[in-house]
């Protein structure tokens, strides 16, 4: 296990927003909430929509304050309002249709 910790470390560190999900899903197993929290706010920040939910029940358990909910709910909501585009939509239903 201490492999796979120092390898989300590396990754996270590097960018790769799904090992700092992972990092902070292990640092959480182990009882650092209060980090593992950290390392959720940031992947939230990213738009990770996992983690934003693992913020959330942080929030609800105490783990998270007000604040940093509020911080870390705009922070995600910016990180998609830069994904979206007229393009993206388009493609998008042209899937949905194509799956019927």
């Amino acid at each position: 296990m201490k492999k796979a910790v120092h390898h989300y470390q590396i990754a996270a560190m590097m960018g790769h927003v799904y090992a700092r999900h992972n990092l902070a899903c292990t640092e959480a197993d182990n009882g650092n909430y209060q980090r593992g929290m950290k390392h959720f706010m940031i992947s939230a920040k990213c738009g990770l929509k996992d983690s934003l939910n693992n913020v959330q029940e942080g929030f609800a358990d105490g783990h998270v304050t007000k604040e940093e909910f509020e911080k870390t709910l705009r922070d995600y909501q910016a990180a998609c309002d830069q994904t979206k585009s007229e393009q993206r939509d388009r493609a998008a239903i042209i899937a949905a249709s194509e799956r019927e």
